[in-house]
C-alpha cells in the first residue's frame, strides 16, 4: 500500500481536547437491521481507545493522538479526521475512506 497522509481538522481538534482523546480507532461496524429489506447496513465507526491487537489496523499518529483504521476499510487517498453531527450527537469521522462494497 501507498504511504498514506493522515491529519485533522479544526472542529476534529476541538472535539479532540474538549473529550481529552489520546486515541481513536475506526472500525468497520456491520448490521443486520432486523425486519429491514436493504440486507446488511455498514459504516464506519469511531471508538475513543487504541485497540488491543492491532494487526488488522493500520497505526498512524498525528498531532499526539494515536489513530487505528481497520484493514477493512477501503482508503480512497488522503486522510482526514473531521467531525460529523450535531451538538451532543456529535463524533469523529473519517474522510478519505470508504466501506467495502
Amino acid at each position: 500500500m501507498q504511504n498514506t497522509s493522515i491529519s485533522i481538522n479544526s472542529s476534529a481538534k476541538k472535539f479532540i481536547e474538549e473529550r481529552g482523546i489520546k486515541d481513536v480507532t475506526f472500525n468497520l461496524k456491520v448490521m443486520e437491521p432486523a425486519g429491514c429489506s436493504l440486507g446488511i447496513v455498514k459504516e464506519i465507526e469511531p471508538v475513543y481507545e487504541a485497540v488491543e491487537e492491532a494487526s488488522n489496523y493500520r497505526y498512524f499518529q498525528v498531532e499526539g493522538i494515536h489513530v487505528f483504521v481497520s484493514r477493512e476499510i477501503k482508503i480512497l487517498g488522503p486522510l482526514t479526521i473531521t467531525t460529523e453531527g450535531l451538538w451532543k450527537i456529535k463524533r469523529l469521522a473519517l474522510r478519505g475512506a470508504t466501506i467495502p462494497l
